[in-house]
């Protein structure tokens, strides 16, 4: 029976959670956000450990390569639009990413938290799989790393569009940019929901911050912790 528990709970929150959203739709019941309160609330409540949760809902992690994949599709489509504005793409990926690693650095430096949670959470606006890559380079915990990517995707996708809005950001571009480069895969998904451009946009920005958080990141450590 718990074989597939884990997957199928997962299936039956999300779909809850888009009902939800559909009815009442403002950020905290983003799809993403809500199932997630309900996977946990369902875990609390049943006394199922994460451990036996994510042994049977592993299944929907083999999809995350194929999926990340598909990403290149709305960026392929948006190809000629995206080349038209390769150097302030280049630039606002850049200036998103050296915000991102600074800001986190600057906290952890100031505030006494230590270089290994610098170097723990220095990429945490880095889709999952980079990010792993970077904290393992950089010696930080890669469990914290995780979580933070987790928690800041989540958060991303839910926030992205009233923030967008609150701040007057109507440029497909400059949305699709923005809201790639904070939140990564995550708040691709809501980008795409958004208008092809906005995830031709983002799709491009996981790809160009990881490149460039992979770079940025170990100089940052280094020059603020040795």
């Amino acid at each position: 029976m718990m074989l597939y528990f884990g997957f199928v709970l997962t299936l039956v929150m999300y779909v809850v959670a888009v009902l939800v959203n559909r009815r009442w739709s403002n950020p905290l019941t983003t799809p993403l956000f809500l199932a997630t309160i309900l996977v946990v609330a369902v875990l609390l409540l049943s006394g199922v450990s994460y451990a036996e949760y994510n042994d049977s809902a592993k299944y929907i992690t083999y999809f995350l390569v194929p999926v990340t994949v598909c990403f290149a599709v709305p960026m392929y489509r948006q190809l000629p639009l995206l080349k038209r504005h390769v150097l302030p793409i280049l630039l606002a990926v850049f200036i998103g990413v050296a915000s991102s690693v600074l800001t986190v650095i600057m906290i952890c430096y100031f505030f006494g938290l230590g270089d290994i949670v610098a170097r723990s959470l220095v990429a945490i606006s880095v889709t999952t799989a980079i990010a792993i890559g970077i904290t393992h380079e950089l010696g930080g915990v890669v469990a914290l790393t995780v979580s933070s990517v987790i928690v800041t995707g989540i958060l991303g996708a839910s926030i992205s569009d009233v923030v967008c809005r609150k701040l007057g950001l109507r440029n497909p571009i400059a949305r699709g940019l923005a809201i790639g480069n904070a939140a990564h895969a995550a708040g691709t998904t809501r980008a795409m929901q958004m208008g092809p451009i906005e995830g031709a946009t983002s799709s491009l920005a996981i790809v160009l911050s990881g490149v460039m958080t992979a770079i940025v990141a170990p100089f940052a450590v280094h020059l603020f912790f040795g």
